[in-house]
Order: C-alpha cells, then structure tokens, then sequence
C-alpha cells in the first residue's frame, strides 16, 4: 500500500497517519490536515511533531508560525500551553 509523504515528518496511507514513520494512534487518514512548524489536525485533535496536545481545540487550532499556534481558549508554544506573557515577536491576535 503507498503511503504519501505529507510535510514536517507527516505520512499517511489510506487508513492510517503517521510520524516519523511511527502510527499516529487514533489520528483520521481522511481528514488529516498538515499546518505548519510540526502542527497538524483533524477534526477532533490536534498533533505537534506527532504527539496529540491534550485538550487543544482542532476546529479553531491555528498555527502562526516560529513554533507558536492558538485556538479559542489557549496559546501554544511548541506543542505545549503558553503560560508566560507573549513575546513581543509574536502576535496572538
């Protein structure tokens, strides 16, 4: 079966998604949207680098690049929630 080479390390086949090679467990091959800087989706979760963020929106998850992403209740800074005060580099809005 051919699996097609997606972006950041993203692969899928027809019925499975993976990272690196590895299975992305429960991650939706139909679906399954590349964002940007390792940040990835489908309708119901959220990936960074292939690993699933906890509690990550994926219906308004946005990527804003530098490692940085957003949805409408939190700020992601490589895979993980942003606590500390926004760089002034970036902007959230």
């Amino acid at each position: 079966m051919p699996i097609t080479n997606l972006a950041f390390g993203y692969s899928k086949d027809p019925w499975t998604v993976y990272f690196a090679g590895q299975k992305i467990q429960g991650a939706s091959a139909t679906s399954f949207e590349v964002l940007n800087d390792g940040y990835a989706k489908d309708p119901w979760n959220v990936y960074y680098m292939g690993k699933k963020i906890e509690g990550a929106s994926a219906s308004s998850f946005q990527s804003l690049g530098q490692g940085m992403a957003k949805d409408a209740f939190n700020r992601y800074h490589l895979g993980q929630k942003y606590t500390g005060l926004t760089p002034p580099m970036h902007n959230f809005h």
